[in-house]
């Protein structure tokens, strides 16, 4: 998965990348990354099923991910 190939179209939520970013290409310690990868993935799906739960998206779609 390339991150360069998702286009954000808000600026802030751009310039919070480019920090978030920049944290984790600085970052030597495995673990700590391991962490981060699986925090933004738990977060996605946590995300999918709040969407979920109001009716922004259908609860049986197969995930993207």
């Amino acid at each position: 998965m390339d991150p360069d190939q998702i286009e954000l179209s808000n600026l802030s939520k751009s310039f919070a990348y480019t920090q978030v970013a920049a944290e984790i290409d600085s970052c030597e310690d495995c673990e700590e990354l391991r962490n981060i990868a699986k925090s933004f993935c738990k977060l996605y799906y946590k995300q999918q099923e709040t969407m979920s739960l109001i009716g922004l998206v259908d609860g049986n779609q197969k995930d993207n991910i």
